[in-house]
């Protein structure tokens, strides 16, 4: 198994080595989710690739963003240099980025990236088939949906373990992209999650307590306490959150981790002191044991917490601590009352009266009564370099003269691995001032800037004499040799990997069984179609009135009430009876326990019929597989389709149509438009979906402490989430009690219908699940008479200030 700690810097790198990491991911300067930390350039990545390979550690690099068409050839320049340096994986969000690097650089291990939703076992079925050598799981999953995946798997499975956790699922927000162009999708996400709320109802008034506003901000994961079974489950690789941590994180963390697991999952009381000092927010194990409400947010304050170390009292307005422990002159103290209020306190002095500690103190805010955390201790931080390093190799030297009487040094590894180096000296017995065995000790133990260090040497027997330029030859050549080995040994396990791969092939490898669809959908190349996304009767019966001759119906009910079997057959005959084409739709998400579920549901919409099914997830695709169906396949936007590589990618896997990710341009759009040769489907209408979450605001404030007492609020009423600005989020929960957060803005294209048309476009869809009947019947209306030409599209100056454009003018990166 495997402990893969974070580096944002190379000094956080050497802490993750020192600490005792089997393998360190990190950044380059591009291509990378965490395009805020300092990252690694070329140079510094050779370098640290080199100083790990030497300790048999791997270095895997995160080219986990969403990549432009424009960008394309940068990347494959990357992908190359990435391999010359002897990276031994990459971690990828995007199928172009897999696609490419198995072209231009086809060392590389692929591991799947959290963020593209591994939430069952049939997803990570289809990336063991696409070549991926490991999959990250999401971070909602539990430990039964872990052991079952990790027994059905043959990819190494990596499971994250510590650190900050996302409220919404990795790879489907567009939160901080649409509120303020900073996508998480490409590194830059500007955590709207850790801003202040409230939840308020349908009157607008707030229904959460003042005191606590931060709603979405979850508490970080620690599953300190699970390691033990995670092993057991046969969970590859232990992953650790931290990039754009400090150093002495990375070092606290890792190394408390290292002790955890090479114990077999026992927890000391040091291990637990490391993991709050370092950094925390409150910890929880989130959603690894089901229990899932607001025990894992950290309502009152979203930064770090510290340790608790005791309570406060004020008396007279003077500030009494009640410590369990003794604190030290410079510590800084965070104060929590049972209110929710914080006060920030520095220590600047302790002395002792009679039989009690005095503290004196520098307060920021006024004293309160509550409990006392340490945020910060004096400092001490350790600068960490390769002199100071402390995991070296100890080595055994041999320094011994040869038959033809010159010089040879020996130095030998603990497991075996033994090089040898000759001199030309011919040592002789010395007359005067022999070199003693200290002056050798002392000239071959200068391993201060290498990986080893001198555990022993011996010399032949005698009084002879070398010179101090000899034995620093010796010792130079005889290291780099040493290191020469140990690399050589790296890179022959590296290449191991290679051949042990799976074969990428899509095009004559993977579905065949969508190659030849039943009933391809032919579309009208000149003059787009409206379609409509539907949840209700109600809605397919007013979109079909209005004039869309296309309803996408299902996948995720915004309302609680889960769907009878019977309606699809019936939605089915109604769409044909009107001469309207309907896709059935299928979950962003699907866990493993809900399996069985989707599985009716999917036998259940294949008898009823459609005309094509859609899907956010791949691992639909393999559930449709093991039940026969060949019938034309939609991708829809949680695929997170970005680029014309990706839309080729999932085209040549017998996808029919594409509705690409909403964070595109319509330059871009119109890109794949000329790329590919099945329709492109844009939704130009609508609340957008900004976050989907295991997570509900409503049922872990106003129904329960959590999903399994929750007492289904969201069954009466409507609530909206209300920021600093005043803006309303509408929030609504499906039948799997997930929490879907919608923009506040409407899209609305209208305006610019000619210009979609013009650009080639071929199916317009309608967001219709949040609106009314009539509506809805008003909405697509509209939209049918701009595209039928039967009315002018509005003028763009006279259209609603509350709405919005999208992505489709604002891109969420330069030069796209």
């Amino acid at each position: 198994m495997e402990l893969l700690a974070p580096a944002g810097t190379m000094e956080n790198f050497i802490a993750a080595l020192e600490a005792g990491a089997d393998a360190i991911y990190l950044g380059g300067k591009q291509f990378n989710a965490r395009s805020h930390a300092d990252n690694f350039n070329s140079g510094d990545l050779s370098e640290a690739v080199r100083l790990a390979h030497l300790l048999g550690v791997q270095v895997h690099v995160t080219v986990n963003i969403l990549i432009g068409d424009k960008e394309m050839e940068a990347l494959s320049t990357y992908l190359q240099e990435l391999e010359r340096i002897g990276v031994d994986a990459i971690i990828v969000q995007d199928m172009a980025v897999a696609k490419l690097a198995k072209q231009v650089a086809p060392s590389f291990q692929l591991h799947c990236s959290t963020q593209l939703t591994a939430t069952n076992l049939a997803t990570v079925k289809f990336y063991e088939a696409m070549g991926f050598s490991r999959v990250v799981l999401s971070r909602e999953l539990s430990l039964e949906d872990i052991r079952i995946i990790c027994e059905g798997a043959k990819a190494e499975i990596e499971v994250f373990i510590h650190g900050a956790l996302c409220v919404c699922y990795s790879g489907q927000c567009l939160m901080s992209s649409f509120i303020g162009g900073r996508s998480g999708n490409r590194g830059s996400c500007a955590q709207p999650c850790r801003l202040p709320y409230e939840l308020v109802n349908e009157s607008g008034q707030c229904v959460t307590p003042k005191h606590t506003p931060y709603l979405l901000s979850p508490k970080d994961l620690n599953y300190s306490e699970h390691i033990e079974e995670l092993i057991q489950m046969g969970v590859a690789s232990f992953k650790i959150e931290g990039r754009m941590k400090q150093a002495e994180y990375v070092h606290k963390v890792v190394g408390a981790y290292r002790h955890i697991i090479d114990a077999a999952g026992c927890v000391t009381n040091e291990d637990k002191y490391a993991l709050q000092s370092a950094f925390n927010r409150g910890f929880s194990t989130a959603y690894l044991d089901g229990c899932v409400g607001k025990d894992m947010i950290t309502a009152v304050a979203p930064n770090h917490r510290g340790k608790l170390i005791g309570h406060s009292t004020v008396h007279k307005g003077r500030l009494n601590l009640h410590l369990d422990e003794p604190i030290e002159k410079g510590t800084v103290l965070k104060i929590i009352n049972e209110s929710g209020h914080i006060g920030h306190y520095k220590l600047t002095d302790v002395w002792q009266k009679i039989d009690e500690l005095r503290y004196t103190i520098v307060p920021d805010d006024k004293p309160i009564a509550g409990k006392i955390y340490t945020v910060s201790l004096p400092k001490s931080r350790k600068k960490r370099g390769l002199s100071e390093f402390s995991r070296k190799y100890p080595i055994y030297g041999y320094l011994q003269i040869t038959d033809d009487n010159r010089t040879s040094l020996t130095y030998v590894l603990e497991d075996g691995v033994s090089v040898e180096v000759v001199h030309e000296f011919s040592p002789a017995i010395a007359t005067h001032r022999p070199t003693s065995l200290e002056q050798v000790q002392s000239y071959l133990g200068r391993l201060g800037n290498t990986v080893f260090q001198l555990a022993s040497i011996s010399i032949p027997e005698g009084d002879y004499m070398w010179p101090a330029s000899v034995l620093n030859e010796l010792r130079r050549q005889a290291v780099a040799k040493l290191e020469e080995s140990l690399l050589l040994r790296h890179e022959e396990k590296r290449l191991g990997h290679k051949e042990r791969r799976n074969v990428y092939d899509y095009e004559n490898n993977m579905y065949p069984l969508w190659k030849t669809v039943e009933k391809p959908i032919l579309w009208h190349k000149k003059r787009p179609i409206i379609s409509v996304r539907c949840d209700e009767i109600e809605q397919v019966k007013a979109a079909i009135a209005g004039g869309a001759k296309k309803i996408l119906f299902g996948g995720e009910r915004l309302y609680r009430r889960p769907y009878e079997d019977s309606i699809y057959q019936y939605i089915v005959e109604y769409c044909h009876d009107h001469d309207a084409i309907i896709v059935m739709g299928t979950p962003r998400v699907v866990k493993e326990n809900e399996i069985p579920m989707i599985c009716h549901t999917l036998a259940n919409i294949i008898a009823s019929q459609p005309d094509a099914i859609s899907f956010h997830s791949p691992g639909i695709l393999m559930l449709l597989q093991s039940l026969k169906y060949t019938g034309p396949i939609e991708a829809d936007t949680g695929l997170n389709i970005f680029n014309r590589e990706a839309a080729s990618f999932y085209e040549a896997i017998g996808v029919t149509a594409i509705t690409p990710s909403l964070e595109m341009t319509l330059q871009q759009i119109t890109s794949l438009v000329d790329y590919v040769q099945i329709p492109i489907e844009t939704i130009v209408h609508g609340r957008i979906e900004m976050m989907i979450s295991e997570y509900c605001v409503i049922g872990s404030f106003l129904g329960a402490s959590s999903k399994k007492t929750c007492m289904q609020p969201c069954l009466h009423g409507r609530y909206y989430l209300k920021d600093r600005k005043g803006e309303l989020f509408p929030v609504y929960t499906d039948p799997y009690c997930r929490m879907h957060i919608m923009n506040g803005h409407v899209l609305d294209m209208r305006a610019y219908i000619p210009e979609l048309i013009k650009r080639g476009i071929s199916i317009l869809r309608i967001e219709g699940r949040q609106e009314t009947g009539d509506n809805l019947l008003s909405i697509v209306q509209s939209y049918v008479d701009i595209v039928e030409g039967r009315k002018l599209p509005p003028k763009k100056d006279l259209l609603d200030t509350k709405s919005t454009r999208g992505h489709y003018f604002r891109g969420i990166f330069e030069g796209n």
